[in-house]
Formats: structure tokens, C-alpha cells, sequence
């Protein structure tokens, strides 16, 4: 007898006894029904227990049929239809199958534990783009020949890794700008006749810093220690990451002004607050409405890294009271004692060192999108205070042996208010209006020497869902003035002469953030 293929005999089979089913049903509708009825038939699956006296051959014996069901190759089996050698032979393919599918299944399962393994899937290592700009400038100063006052740059272009480690290591972060990687000048120490600094050393990255938390139970009230170099918490503007801010432009209060100091403690540029800096603080919240943050820093900027400098150590504090989960008011403080030698920092002097500060943001929830912020600090700096590169050494106000501006110390102000409106509906859906006003006093014991600005801009957002992605076009003028750099030292207004911050300026930015 030709043997079939295995598969095509069970399918023909199959499809046989389907279409016999069918006539039998049809057959059995269509026939006059006579006599009592009867109850409908039980179709049951019976294994014949012997020979029937008039088949030809008595088939092999089926084997025990597990509970749950019969086979298709189990019922074939019983009727004779397929041989005991073709049943296990189907059995056999079957298992080996099976057996195939169970081996792809287990790979799966181990690529995937050792897949979850990876650091980046379980939120050890991640990456993002803190903030890449594209910024043009236009501004009516004086610029040296060869130089135009329009300008095209990238202002910023910071690449973010953190992660966490463990409920003791919650995140470690670092942060590298691939774009302002200048040679940094060094501030060396001695008289006006000492050589300058000279451009010895540069670093790409802005921020790395651990947190840690010792003890689990003990948060949030003692949240983490940070350790590391980070935006300082100072106020609003300098711990506002660069890809997030609601201006072009820095406010005065993180720097200001051009060229070396004169004796008037109102010449050159003053960095009043710094934004980074290496610090050890503690951080929490009481009561879930009070944020504290208590440490010490370096205060010499990020720079000290790569530039050797390490300064006096100063004490700084923030207590941050919410009245809603948007809406705060803080008070910062910091003290102690600054170098004019080996600075990296703008404006410092010799001797006591001091800031208080005040901030606020109110974010309103009766008309949504609507935002005003505002600080006012004052602080001291010592005495010959100096830009960085200047040679200085010391308080004292003979410049030949202490180099430097020869200025007493003074008291430095400063503050702004900002306030904007997010559009969410309409046609200037994803628009916001924006205006800053600012004032910078270099020495509050003079007169003549006040920086003011107002700045107007508009801004659309492409895609908006800070912290995180965001996505937006800056358009902001600058309205400038500056009065003078202490009495008798009138800066000259006129249009494209004199200091830049007497003359007004139109910026663009476009910006894009994603983490």
C-alpha cells in the first residue's frame, strides 16, 4: 500500500469527517419526523473493546488516552485509520516542536534578565541634552576693526549623564559644555608691576556632584547631602538650569559690567553671585511646606578646578517657604571671607565677604500661565577688589604693592522682577510675552554709577514639558542704561561708542532640551 505524507492524510480525513457531519445534520433536518420524540444524541468517543465480527483486520490497540481530550491523531489511532508506527512518528515531530518553541522561549527570557541588567534600563546611567542654542545678536557698540556688531554663535551646548545608584546613592550627575572651552587666565599674586595672567588651563565640564543619604528613615526632613560642583542655591536665577530660563540674557546679578576696576569700587566687571561652585551641603524639607539647604563652598567658581585656585571657605544657607506647590518665598545667606590673589571670580577683594538675599515666585492658579518672580540681594566685598588676570596681592590701596583697583571695600545691590504669560488657547496658543526690569548698584556709597535694564521679549514654544523636553524661539530686546562708573567717570552714551551696557541690544535665540 503507498504511504501519503502524513500531514495531507490527517487534513484529508479531517475534512472528510467535517463534511460528513454536515450531511448527516442536513439530513436529518430535512427528514419527516415520526412517532414520539426523542432526546437530542450525546456525541461520545468510545474505544472499541474488541473485534468486530465482520471487519476485515483487527486495528492495533490505541494507547491510554490522557484526560483532558482526545487527539486528532488519537482518534485516527482508534479507528484504524493511521498505523501505531504513524502515530508515534506524528508524536515524535510534535515533541521535537515543542521542544524548539521551549529552547526560543528560554533564550528570550535569559536575553531578557540580562538585558534588565544593563545600567541604562535600570536608571543607573541616562543621557540628555541640557540645553543646545543657537543665538544672534545685534548690538549698536563699539567693536574692535575686523569685528561686526551682528553676531552669530552657539551659545550653549551642554551634554547631561546621570543616574541612580542605590536608595543610598539616589543620583550622581555630570555635566559637559562642548562649547565655551577657552583657555582659562590665571589671577597672579603681587603689585601693578607683576606680569598678568596668561590663558594656562581649560575644563569641559560645568557640574558633577554626588547625593547621598545615609539614613533612609531621616528623609525628607534630612533629604541628602550634595557634594560636588553645581548651580549654587542662590535665589532663583542661579539655580535655574541655562535650557530653562525665561530670558536671553543673564541677569546683572550673575555679572555686569567691562575692563579692570578703578578706584571707585564701580569700574569693571563685577560678578556679584556666581552660579557653580565646589560645595558640601545638606538639604531637606520640614513640615512639607520648608526647604533648607546648609553648606559650605569653595567660593572661587568652577574654575578652581582646573586653575589650582582654592579660596577661603564661606558658610551658605537658603530656607524656601511654599505657600502652594508653585508658589514660594526664600532668604539666602553667605559668609565669609574672599581673595583678591589667585581669583577666578570678577570684582572680589581682600578681607570680609558677606550676601543676603530675598526671592520670591508666584504662580498663579486662577489664571493659569501667569508667572512673576523677583530678587533683591546686597553683600560686601573687600578691599582692592580685581578682575581675573589682574595681578593682586592683598587690601591695601597702594597698587604698586597690592596691584589690583586700590578701592576700599563697598556694598554691592542689586534686583530684578520678571513676569510672563504662557498663552494656552487661541490663535497665539504657545506664545508667552515676557518683561524684566533690573537695577545693579556697584557701590551704594556713590552715585553716578547704576546699571539699569528692560528687557521685553516674546517666546513660542515648539514643545513644552519642562523640566524635561523643551523647545522654544526667544526674541528679546534689551533696553540698557549706565550711568557712569563713580563721579567724574561719565561712560559716553553716544550710539556705537562707549560701553556696551549704555547701549541697547537685540538678541534671538532658538533653543532646544531634552532628557
Amino acid at each position: 500500500m503507498e504511504r501519503r505524507p502524513l500531514v495531507a492524510t490527517i487534513s484529508g480525513l479531517a475534512g472528510t469527517a467535517m463534511f460528513s457531519l454536515c450531511l448527516t445534520a442536513s439530513w436529518a433536518d430535512e427528514s419527516p419526523r415520526v412517532g414520539p420524540a426523542t432526546p437530542p444524541p450525546h456525541t461520545v468517543v468510545a474505544q472499541s473493546m474488541g473485534p468486530s465480527p465482520s471487519a476485515p483486520a483487527t486495528p492495533p490497540a490505541a494507547p491510554d488516552i490522557p484526560l483532558g481530550g482526545t487527539s486528532i491523531e488519537d482518534l485516527l489511532m482508534q479507528k484504524g485509520t493511521i498505523t501505531k508506527e504513524e502515530w508515534i512518528q506524528i508524536r515524535a515531530e510534535q515533541e521535537y516542536k515543542g521542544g524548539e518553541r521551549d529552547k526560543r522561549v528560554d533564550t528570550l527570557d535569559e536575553w531578557k534578565s540580562k538585558a534588565e541588567l544593563l545600567p541604562i534600563l535600570r536608571d543607573k546611567v541616562n543621557f540628555g541634552l541640557n540645553a543646545l542654542q543657537w543665538l544672534y545678536t545685534h548690538q549698536d557698540a563699539h567693536v574692535a576693526e575686523g569685528r561686526s556688531q551682528d553676531n552669530l554663535s552657539i551659545r550653549r551646548s551642554e551634554i547631561l549623564f546621570w543616574g541612580r545608584i542605590s536608595d543610598t546613592l539616589p543620583r550622581w550627575h555630570t555635566l559637559m559644555e562642548f562649547q565655551s572651552i577657552n583657555l582659562l587666565n590665571n589671577t597672579p599674586t603681587g603689585g601693578s608691576a607683576a606680569t598678568g595672567g596668561v590663558p594656562t588651563s581649560s575644563t569641559f565640564f560645568r557640574e558633577a556632584y554626588l547625593d547621598v543619604r545615609p539614613v533612609q528613615s531621616w528623609a525628607p526632613n534630612v533629604n541628602y547631602f550634595r557634594m560636588g560642583i553645581f548651580r549654587m542655591p542662590f535665589g532663583i536665577f542661579t539655580e535655574t538650569s541655562g535650557g530653562l530660563r525665561d530670558v536671553i540674557s543673564s541677569p546683572y546679578l550673575t555679572s555686569v559690567g567691562s575692563g579692570v576696576g578703578n578706584r571707585t569700587g564701580s569700574a569693571g566687571t563685577v560678578e556679584f553671585l556666581q552660579e557653580r561652585d565646589y560645595f558640601l551641603d545638606m538639604r531637606g524639607k520640614l513640615f512639607n511646606r520648608l526647604e533648607y539647604v546648609a553648606g559650605i563652598m569653595n567660593n572661587n567658581n568652577y574654575h578652581a578646578n582646573a586653575t589650582g585656585s582654592n579660596a577661603p571657605k564661606s558658610f551658605y544657607s537658603r530656607v524656601r517657604l511654599f505657600g502652594s506647590d508653585v508658589s514660594f518665598i526664600s532668604f539666602t545667606t553667605i559668609q565669609g571671607e574672599s581673595n583678591n590673589a589667585n581669583t577666578n571670580i570678577n570684582g572680589r577683594g581682600k578681607g570680609a565677604f558677606d550676601r543676603y538675599g530675598l526671592d520670591f515666585r508666584y504662580t498663579s492658579k486662577i489664571l493659569p500661565g501667569f508667572m512673576v518672580q523677583g530678587e533683591i540681594w546686597q553683600g560686601h566685598d573687600g578691599a582692592n577688589q580685581t578682575t581675573v588676570g589682574r595681578p593682586a596681592n592683598g587690601a591695601c590701596d597702594v597698587q604698586t604693592i597690592c596691584g589690583g583697583s586700590g578701592a576700599p571695600g563697598v556694598q554691592r545691590r542689586t534686583w530684578y522682577v520678571l513676569a510672563k504669560y504662557l498663552i494656552t488657547d487661541g490663535p497665539l496658543e504657545n506664545f508667552e510675552p515676557v518683561v524684566m526690569y533690573e537695577q545693579f548698584d556697584p557701590n551704594t556709597r556713590i552715585g553716578n554709577d547704576l546699571y539699569t535694564r528692560t528687557i521685553v521679549g516674546l517666546s513660542y514654544y515648539f514643545e513644552n514639558f519642562p523640566p524635561k523636553v523643551q523647545s522654544k524661539l526667544q526674541v528679546n530686546y534689551e533696553f540698557r542704561h549706565h550711568s557712569g562708573n563713580g563721579a567724574n567717570n561719565v561712560v559716553d552714551p553716544t550710539r556705537g561708542v562707549g560701553d556696551p551696557f549704555a547701549q541697547n541690544a537685540f538678541l534671538v535665540q532658538w533653543q532646544i532640551r531634552f532628557m
